[in-house]
């Protein structure tokens, strides 16, 4: 509206020079606009530079070219290009290099993820000593991984939406090249009977990197089912569930891995996996919704061992759903 008015005394001044004004009344009116329109122009490229400059929180120095970044709870920056791939299997995002951040952060920490100018959403660091239950999105502190790794779990809550998934992320991450799939499982069959349970699944990968991933029959079932509670079955609605009672074995030192436990799943690959567990809980006859989660190596390794000779380690879990009735 401002420039529109401009115009228009502008036009003023040359329909009263028409009309026979002084030379003299028409150089005074020019300066008067030079005088005026000079602050309006220099406030308007101000006012750009400040909107390519900061986004809607007043975050300085990022450039927003529609990328996924995160800031930090100490206002530090992760920038679209430090972010080399992000898993979307897991939410495990991979950086370029070490977040200083996350070596010193404690409780109270938090990450917001953003796309260009949009914040999508916050995650909070839940400390794992906590008999409380985290709400929303969160990363576990201490932490499992090494500091160039963060991954972002999600806790349903009432009214809390996950936002992980949200398509502005997916586009970002496809536009600029981070987007993996990581692998996917899905429960073919389960069979219960008198304290058994066959559980057969597929593990594939639509991805495009070639991942070894955690065997159990390389590993035996007691090492495997370290890294994972195995099926569960719970009481639709819930008020029970009910699982293995097989003996788990620690691996020594715990926190520790070898790649004889490994097994390559090639890009476009799909592998039938069967387990039998027949140490179960009686399971009683009715409506369950079972749940299974399959591992990866979680810690005890950096970003700099993840990569074999033929492929990469796959790390984090992903879980598997299934409604079950037993008759």
């Amino acid at each position: 509206m401002e420039q529109i008015r401009s115009s228009n005394r502008i036009m003023e001044a040359g329909d009263h020079f028409k009309n026979g004004a002084s030379s003299k009344s028409l150089m005074s009116r020019r300066n008067f606009f030079g005088t005026w329109t000079k602050p309006v122009v220099m406030a308007f490229v101000i006012g750009i530079f400040a909107l390519t400059g900061c986004d809607k929180d007043g975050v300085e120095g990022v450039d927003f070219t529609g990328g996924l970044w995160l800031k930090m709870g100490d206002n530090s920056i992760v920038p679209t290009s430090d972010i080399d791939f992000y898993d979307v299997s897991t939410h495990m995002i991979y950086l370029k290099k070490k977040l200083p951040y996350l070596e010193k952060v404690d409780r109270g920490g938090s990450i917001s993820v953003y796309v260009g100018r949009d914040k999508i959403y916050n995650c909070s660091f839940h400390p794992l000593y906590l008999s409380s239950l985290p709400v929303g999105a969160y990363t576990s502190n201490p932490r499992l991984h090494e500091e160039d790794i963060i991954r972002i779990s999600f806790q349903p809550y009432t009214g809390i939406e996950d936002r992980r998934d949200d398509e502005r992320i997916i586009a970002a991450l496809k536009r600029y090249n981070q987007y993996h799939e990581g692998l996917h499982c899905e429960i073919q069959s389960v069979q219960v009977s008198n304290g058994k349970v066959v559980l057969k699944f597929e593990l594939s990968n639509p991805d495009t990197f070639d991942y070894y991933y955690l065997d159990p029959d390389k590993m035996g079932f007691g090492l495997f089912h370290y890294f994972t509670n195995g099926p569960t079955f719970q009481t639709v609605p819930y008020a029970k569930s009910y699982t293995h009672q097989e003996t788990v074995i620690r691996p020594e030192p715990w926190n520790s891995w070898k790649k004889e436990w490994l097994t390559l799943i090639k890009s476009g690959e799909r592998k039938n996996i069967s387990i039998t567990y027949n140490q179960f809980e009686s399971v009683p006859a009715g409506n369950y919704r079972m749940y299974f989660g399959f591992p990866g190596l979680n810690y005890g390794i950096s970003q700099k061992d993840l990569t074999l000779e033929n492929g990469r380690i796959w790390m984090g879990s992903i879980s598997a759903e299934k409604d079950v009735t037993i008759r």
